[in-house]
């Protein structure tokens, strides 16, 4: 459906369905477009007549005539050489069952070897989980220490200066490194006094800022999933070696989460309102976004009673919820909820037990 022919009827009176269905066709439409415009460039580039035009490269040229940054037509020239290499990619691409989105994460990790493999998780993998979906499989195909030599070798640290006179780090650090200078910058958000009206990113970026300008030792809890039949992980989904974790060992505090036979986590009392340290890391883990349809929050949620606690609801697993803050309080005050929920114990003003 071509949304030209239909200009003479203005977007604001468009029905849900209608609007709903416009933005699936055009999606549509631009992913295969997409595609076309790698098979034609990974074509240019194989023919070389960029060079005739005087530029440097095919991304040189291609970010000059259609006006895009330089990093932008690198990684298109990059994945446009694997559609050429990799025939399962291109037919993933052409059919649409592997996005662009999903490609230029996906391409630098694709070999003559596991390209099937990898195509085939990139298509039942949602691309914002597809590099986190990558590293783990990496850990279970891969030589950890090779793996742990590549992490340690890429680290690095980078900031320049943007227009608007503010400054942009990046950082690449290995998955512990990582695990601990989050857990560090959390750990400051919980404890510390958020400004009014501070959004998380905000906070966050003031706890880096106090950690690392005001030194000493912040103490933080790392949580490390230990499987036997799966890759270890920290507490977002990030793989970490065995061997990292070993040497976390003898400085550690070491939680044991019970499972049955059944290899599901075993259950606590139900006869206390806030739920247990180990059921919180069972929902952490279980329930990684907001419950609210359509909600994607991740970070600070708040343990919810799906039967409340107040009907005698019990505080067991399958009675509890993640939600975040706002839906959290709509939620209360739906059920007609008269006072402040209470505080869970032993965490921050925003983990709220309802």
């Amino acid at each position: 459906m071509d949304t030209r022919a239909n200009a003479t009827e203005p977007v604001a009176e468009m029905a849900a369905e209608r609007l709903e269905a416009e933005i699936v066709a055009l999606a549509g439409r631009l992913s295969a477009g997409t595609y076309e415009l790698l098979v034609l460039v990974g074509e240019l580039d194989a023919r070389g007549t960029w060079a005739a035009w005087g530029a440097l490269s095919c991304a040189a040229w291609l970010a000059e005539v259609a006006d895009i940054d330089i990093g932008t037509a690198r990684t298109q020239v990059r994945v446009a050489r694997a559609l050429r290499h990799h025939d399962v990619l291109d037919a993933a691409m052409r059919t649409g069952e592997v996005s662009y989105a999903k490609a230029r994460v996906l391409v630098p990790h694709l070999t003559d070897h596991d390209a099937v493999v990898l195509v085939e998780l990139a298509a039942c993998t949602p691309a914002g989980r597809l590099g986190a979906a990558i590293a783990a499989w990496s850990r279970r195909h891969e030589d950890p220490d090779e793996i742990d030599r590549r992490h340690h070798t890429q680290r690095s640290l980078t900031w320049r200066t943007d227009p608007d006179g503010m400054v942009t780090l990046t950082a690449r650090l290995t998955p512990q490194q990582a695990a601990t200078v989050t857990a560090a910058i959390d750990h400051q958000v919980m404890t510390n006094h958020a400004p009014a009206g501070a959004s998380l990113r905000q906070q966050r970026a003031d706890a880096l800022a106090d950690t690392v300008t005001h030194g000493g030792t912040v103490t933080a809890e790392v949580v490390i999933h230990v499987r036997g039949d799966q890759p270890t992980l920290l507490a977002d989904g990030t793989p970490i070696s065995d061997h990292a974790v070993a040497a976390l060992l003898p400085d550690a505090f070491v939680s044991l989460l019970l499972c049955d036979t059944a290899r599901h986590p075993i259950d606590a009392s139900p006869r206390r309102r806030t739920p247990t340290r180990r059921q919180r890391r069972v929902l952490d883990q279980t329930h990684p976004e907001c419950a609210h349809p359509g909600c994607r929050a991740t970070h600070f949620l708040q343990y919810d009673h799906i039967q409340p606690y107040t009907d005698d609801g019990p505080t067991t697993l399958d009675n509890l919820q993640r939600l975040c803050g706002p839906h959290n309080r709509a939620r209360a005050r739906g059920r007609g909820a008269g006072q402040p929920a209470p505080q869970a114990e032993g965490t921050g003003a925003r983990e709220v037990i309802s």
